[in-house]
Parts: C-alpha cells; sequence; structure tokens
C-alpha cells in the first residue's frame, strides 16, 4: 500500500471515530432520557431472536444441563488462539454447548421465552447473530447455518464443501480449513442505529467482542482449538449469508475444533 493510500485509510478511521462521538449538545435534549423507554425501542428488545427462511428443518442440540466442570480463573489461564486442529470431528453436543453458553439464552436453552442472553449486549438489543460454517462436525452436513437462539439448533441455509472458498475468502489462512467449524459473528447494525444512531458501530463491535471472548473461554473449558480472524473478505462473507453488508455486516470470524 502506497504512503497515500495509507493516509487516506487512516483519514477514515479518524473520520468514523469523531463522527461516532457523543456531543456535549445531546445533554441539552430534554427528550434524551426517554430513548430508552420509546415504543420504538421497547419494540426491538421485544423482538424474539432472528429466524431465517429456510425450507429445511432445525438440526437441534440436546438441551444444556451441566456447565463444562472448570472455574472462571481455570478458563482464563487456558485460553489461547491455536491454528492447530486435528482431523477428528467435534461432538455435535460439544457445539452446541459451545454456542449456547456463549451467545445462547441464559435459562433453560432451548425456550425463546426464558430468560436474557448468555453475552451482554448495548441497550438488551442482542446484536451480534452467529452463523456456522460446518466442515467437520459430527453428525452435521457440511454447509452454511444460522444458529436460531430460540430452538438452540442450527437452521440450514446451504450446503457443500466450502473448504476453497474459506481459504480464498479467509486471505488465503488454508490452516483454518482444517478446524471443524468457523463461527461467523454478525451485527445488526439496522437494530442499534434505530436507537444509537452513528455510535452504533462501537457498541455493535464491543457487542461482537463479548461474544467472541466467551467463545474463547467456553472453548477452553471443552478443551476446543480456537482462533479470531478479523481477515477475509467482507462482500463475498456477507453475500453468501444473505447479509447486506451495511444494516447486517459479519464483523468477526472464529475457528474451533478439536486440537492436535
Amino acid at each position: 500500500m502506497r504512503i497515500t493510500e495509507r493516509k487516506m485509510a487512516a483519514d477514515l478511521a479518524c473520520d468514523y471515530h469523531t463522527a461516532s462521538c457523543n456531543s456535549p449538545w445531546l445533554l441539552r435534549l430534554p427528550v434524551i432520557r426517554q430513548v430508552n423507554y420509546s415504543e420504538q425501542v421497547q419494540e426491538l428488545m421485544d423482538e424474539g431472536p432472528r429466524k431465517i427462511d429456510s425450507t429445511s428443518d432445525i438440526k437441534e442440540f440436546q438441551k444444556i444441563t451441566d456447565a463444562p466442570a472448570m472455574t472462571l480463573v481455570q478458563a482464563l489461564s487456558r485460553r489461547r488462539s491455536s491454528r492447530d486442529f486435528s482431523a477428528k470431528p467435534v461432538a455435535l453436543q460439544k457445539l452446541g454447548e459451545l454456542l449456547g453458553l456463549s451467545n445462547g439464552l441464559r435459562s433453560r436453552v432451548g425456550n425463546a421465552l426464558d430468560g436474557g442472553r448468555n453475552a451482554p449486549s448495548a441497550g438488551s438489543l442482542c446484536s451480534c447473530e452467529m452463523y456456522v460454517l460446518a466442515l467437520n462436525i459430527e453428525g452435521v452436513e457440511r454447509g452454511l447455518y444460522h444458529y436460531d437462539v430460540g430452538a438452540h439448533g442450527l437452521k440450514q441455509i446451504k450446503l457443500g464443501d466450502f473448504k476453497e472458498w474459506v481459504s480464498r475468502m479467509l486471505l488465503l489462512q488454508s490452516e483454518l480449513c482444517q478446524a471443524g467449524a468457523l463461527i461467523f459473528l454478525a451485527s445488526d447494525q439496522g437494530r442499534l442505529r434505530s436507537k444509537y444512531g452513528p455510535r452504533a458501530y462501537r457498541l455493535g463491535l464491543l457487542d461482537a467482542g463479548h461474544v467472541s471472548e466467551n467463545i474463547y473461554l467456553v472453548c477452553a473449558a471443552l478443551d476446543l482449538a480456537v482462533t479470531a480472524t478479523g481477515g477475509f473478505i467482507d462482500d463475498e462473507l456477507n453475500t453468501a449469508l444473505g447479509l447486506d453488508g451495511v444494516d447486517d455486516c459479519v464483523v468477526l470470524v472464529l475457528a474451533v475444533g478439536e486440537p492436535l
């Protein structure tokens, strides 16, 4: 990248940062304290978890009854990034525990009417959606899926062997193709902007960060290898998942699998 191109990229980053800053004039708005209780925001908060249109059945996980037997301190000390994956498939229940404990419903996973999420989110809007590319999951056909939080299961988007596509789309990080699954964290920017305006982008990245750290900690407890990457071709990935790249966009990819 040329120096002038680097400067332009830096200028764009600065423009974003300044455009998303909260200004003191907000304090002078008489309705600013009422935003959290507006009818529109309440409707967003009351919406159930996302469901996608598909003729396929949901592959449901068993309900999570027991958390992995590891203390938080132990999980923190064990959490690390690893790109070394074995050929052993990831058990279906293990994947279910990983998804549910990272960003599923807090109470009795499997019932959309119970409790909040296992990850915090700005304004309780649950902006972070999880999509899964199954590469080597026991009992799951290879392909793209959406994690249906309410049903605690996988909803099929498209079946197929995506290894070559993954290698290209992830900027030739071919070692990630050996993972059992790729988890795509997508930010529902449209929901966040309805309440927070330009500030939404910052909050969406924070929401995804909370989920990412949960994934790392749960992987440590489940003895799974995991690594996160921001190196991907946005348009290709968003298009494959049926996201518009603006109101809905992937912000992080995590590869998980059995360790060597």
